[in-house]
C-alpha cells in the first residue's frame, strides 16, 4: 500500500505522460510476482520458483519506484535499467518451474546463457544510462555520445541471444507440457500459451506496435496466477485460506471500527470521539471471535465446499434423490453433488452386476481422475451393489477421518438408489436378450417351416391327388383321398399362415432389398421416395432386421397418410448401431395426426432393443424420424 502510494505520488509530481504507461505496467508486474512469490515461500519455504518470483517483484518495485521519481537524477538512474533484471528472472522462474529443478542437465546451458544475457544487458542499459540518465526509457531516443550508443547496442545484441533463449524455454515447456499429465499439464498449459504472448510482446514492441509491451507485462504474471490458484499448485490452500480470513476480518473491523465511531459521535457523544473508540473497540472485541468464526467457515465453504458441513450435503443430496424420478439418473446426480460439494476434482459410481464385475455404462462419472483415488463400497445387506470412487483434491492428498464419514455416509445413503438403477438396467438388458432370443427363433422357425414342413405338405398333398386318381372305381377311396388332400392344401395354407405372422416374407431376401421393395411400393408421381444404405446389412441380427423393417414400413405409411409431402428420404447406416432417419418435406409437426400408435410404436420397438428414438422438426421443414437400434456383436 505504501509503494502504491509513493508510485502514484511520484506520478502527480512530474505529470510526465512517457512515464505513466512503463510505470503502471510495471507496477502491475511488481505488484503480482510479489505476492505470488511470497505466498508460495510462506506455503513451501525455500522453493526456487518462488524466490524467482519474489525478486522478480522486489527487483520490480524498486525499479517502478525510481521511474516514477525519475525527478530526482540517482532515481532517473536507476530507472533506466532496473526494469530489465526481473525479466530475466521471470524466464529463469518459467525454466524451472514447476518443482524448481532444470528439465534436464543440457539445461544449465541455457539457465546460464540466460543469467550471462541478462546481467551483460542490465550492466550495458546501466553504462550507457550514466552519460545520459535521461536518455533510454525517459525520453524514448537513445543518448546522445557515442560511448552511450555503443552501450545500448551492446544492450540490444544481449536481447536478441536472450530472445533465442526464450524460444529454447519454450520448447523445455512444451516438452514438459507433453509429457505431463493432469493438473501438471493444465499449469504447463497455461505457461506455455503465456511464454508464446510474452516472446509476441516483444516482436510487436520491436517493429513498435503500439501497446505491445502490455502483452508481455501482462500474459506471464496472469498465467502463473492462474496455475497457482486455479490449479492449486504448491498446495497453498491453507497459506490462501488464512491470507482471505485475515484480509475479511481486517476489512471488517476497520470498518467497523470507523461505522461505530461515526454514529456515536453523530448521535451521542458530539466531537470528542475519545469515549466513541473505547465503545468501538469494546463492541469489536466482543463480537470479534462469533464473527471470526463466521466467516472462517465462509472461506472454508469457498475453498473445501461442504468438508465442515458433513449433513449439509447428505440432506442436500437426500432432498435431490427424493426429487428425482427417473432411478437411472441416481449415478450421475450422486457423482455431480458429490463432486461440487467437497471441491473434489472426480468422482465416479461405478455400478456392479449381479456377478460382482463392473456393469458397463451402469455408472457415471464428473470430472477427471488427476491424482489418487479412495474407494467407498456401497451395501445392501451384505451384498456390494456398487463403489463410490472418489480422487484427493492435490496428488498426495489424503481425505481426513471427517471426509471418510461423509463419503461413507453419502455411500450408504445412496446404496438402495444405486441398487434400484441396477436392477432396472438389468431388467431392461433381460427385456433386450429377450426380444433378439425371440426374433432369432422365429427367423429360425420361420426357415424350418418354410423349407421344411410347407414342402412336404405340399408333396404329400400332391401325392394323395396321385393316388386319387390311381383310385378310379372305387368311390368311397376316391371321397376319402380327395377329403385328405382338401386337409392337407388347409395345414398348407395354415403353415403359411403362421410363416408370414412370425417374420415378414420381405426379410428373407435381406434388410436392404426388403427396405427397397417397401419404398417402391410407396412410390408414385405424388410422392417421391430416396433410400441411402451406408454399410453391409446383410448380418444383423433378426430383431433389428424386423425393428427398422416395421419402422420404416409405418414412418412411410404416416408420410403418406398425414405428411402431404412430395419428397421423402430415408436413410439406413451400419456403424455401432444400426442409425434409420425417415425424413419428409412436408406439414410437419404442427400438422393433423389423428390417433398416436405409429409414433408410439417407433418408441416402443427402440426400446425394445435398448436404443433410442426422436421425432422432430426438420432442418428444411417437414417431419424427421430418428432411429437407433444397438446391438452387442457376437464373439
Amino acid at each position: 500500500m505504501a509503494v502504491a502510494l509513493l508510485v502514484l505520488v511520484g506520478q502527480l509530481l512530474q505529470r510526465d505522460p512517457l512515464l505513466f504507461g512503463p510505470s503502471t505496467l510495471t507496477a502491475v508486474f511488481a505488484a503480482a510476482f510479489t505476492a505470488l512469490g511470497a505466498l508460495v515461500l510462506a506455503g513451501v519455504p525455500g522453493h526456487p520458483v518462488g524466490r524467482l518470483m519474489l525478486a522478480a517483484g522486489l527487483v520490480a518495485t524498486v525499479a517502478v519506484l525510481a521511474l516514477s521519481w525519475s525527478s530526482w537524477l540517482p532515481l532517473a538512474w536507476l530507472g533506466q535499467w532496473l526494469w530489465w533484471p526481473p525479466y530475466t528472472l521471470v524466464i529463469l522462474a518459467l525454466l524451472v518451474f514447476p518443482d524448481g529443478k532444470l528439465p534436464g542437465p543440457r539445461w544449465r546451458v541455457v539457465a546460464a546463457g540466460l543469467i550471462g544475457a541478462g546481467g551483460l544487458t542490465t550492466g550495458a542499459f546501466a553504462v550507457a544510462a550514466l552519460d545520459d540518465p535521461r536518455g533510454l526509457l525517459l525520453t524514448g531516443e537513445l543518448a546522445a555520445t557515442g560511448r552511450a550508443q555503443l552501450w545500448v547496442r551492446v544492450a540490444l545484441l544481449a536481447i536478441v541471444v536472450q530472445v533465442l533463449l526464450v524460444v529454447a524455454v519454450l520448447v523445455s515447456l512444451a516438452g514438459r507440457w507433453h509429457r505431463a499429465t493432469g493438473q501438471t499439464r493444465q499449469q504447463l498449459a497455461c505457461l506455455l500459451v503465456a511464454g508464446a504472448l510474452f516472446l509476441l510482446g516483444g516482436v510487436l514492441d520491436a517493429l513498435n506496435l503500439a501497446g505491445a509491451w502490455a502483452l508481455m507485462v501482462v500474459a506471464i504474471p496472469g498465467a502463473m496466477t492462474l496455475a497457482v490458484l486455479r490449479y492449486r499448485l504448491y498446495q497453498l490452500e491453507r497459506v490462501i485460506n488464512r491470507t482471505l480470513v485475515w484480509l475479511v476480518m481486517s476489512l471488517l473491523v476497520i470498518a467497523g471500527f470507523v461505522a461505530i465511531v461515526a454514529l456515536l459521535r453523530d448521535l451521542v457523544v458530539g466531537p470528542d470521539t475519545s469515549n466513541a473508540s473505547l465503545v468501538a473497540t469494546g463492541l469489536i472485541a466482543i463480537t470479534f471471535e462469533p464473527l471470526r468464526g463466521r466467516v472462517q467457515r465462509g472461506v472454508n465453504r469457498l475453498l473445501y465446499g461442504d468438508r465442515d458441513d458433513p449433513y449439509a450435503m447428505l440432506t442436500r443430496l437426500g432432498s435431490l434423490l427424493e426429487r428425482t424420478g427417473q432411478p437411472h439418473a441416481v449415478p450421475a446426480l450422486l457423482a455431480d453433488t458429490i463432486a461440487r460439494s467437497l471441491r473434489v476434482p472426480y468422482v465416479s459410481v461405478e455400478v456392479d452386476d449381479a456377478d460382482g464385475g463392473d456393469l458397463p455404462d451402469g455408472g457415471a462419472a464428473h470430472g477427471t481422475p488427476t491424482t489418487s483415488v479412495e474407494r467407498f463400497d456401497m451395501l445392501i445387506h451384505g451384498d456390494r451393489v456398487g463403489q463410490l470412487v472418489v480422487a484427493h483434491r492435490r496428488t498426495g492428498d489424503r481425505f481426513t477421518p471427517m471426509e471418510r464419514r461423509i463419503l461413507t455416509d453419502v455411500a450408504r445413503q445412496a446404496t438402495a438408489a444405486v441398487a434400484t438403477a441396477r436392477l432396472i438396467r438389468q431388467l431392461r438388458q433381460a427385456r433386450e436378450g429377450l426380444v433378439l432370443a425371440r426374433e432369432e427363433e422365429r427367423r429360425r422357425l420361420r426357415r424350418d417351416l418354410h423349407d421344411g414342413l410347407g414342402p412336404t405338405f405340399a408333396g404329400m398333398s400332391m401325392q394323395v391327388r396321385a393316388a386319387s386318381k390311381l383310385a378310379t372305381g372305387t368311390p368311397r377311396l376316391e371321397l376319402i383321398l380327395d377329403r385328405l388332400a382338401d386337409d392337407l392344401r388347409t395345414c398348407t395354407a395354415e403353415v403359411r399362415r403362421l410363416v408370414d405372422q412370425l417374420r415378414p416374407a420381405a426379410l428373407d431376401q435381406g434388410l436392404e432389398s426388403a427396405l427397397r421393395a417397401e419404398c417402391r411400393r410407396f412410390d408414385g408421381p405424388q410422392l417421391g421416395i430416396d433410400l441411402t444404405v451406408d454399410g453391409d446389412l446383410r448380418t444383423l441380427p433378426a430383431a433389428v432386421e424386423v425393428a427398422a423393417y416395421r419402422i420404416v414400413a409405418e414412418a412411410l405409411s404416416n408420410v403418406v397418410r398425414h405428411a402431404h409431402a412430395s419428397r421423402c428420404e430415408v436413410r439406413v447406416s451400419r456403424g455401432d448401431a444400426l442409425l434409420v432417419e425417415v425424413a419428409d418435406d412436408g406439414v410437419g409437426l404442427a400438422g393433423p395426426r389423428p390417433g398416436g400408435v405409429g409414433l408410439d410404436s417407433f418408441h416402443h420397438r427402440a426400446a425394445e432393443l435398448g436404443g433410442s428414438c426422436e421425432i422432430t422438426a426438420g432442418a428444411q421443414g417437414g417431419t424427421l424420424v430418428r432411429v437407433r437400434l444397438p446391438w452387442v456383436e457376437d464373439e
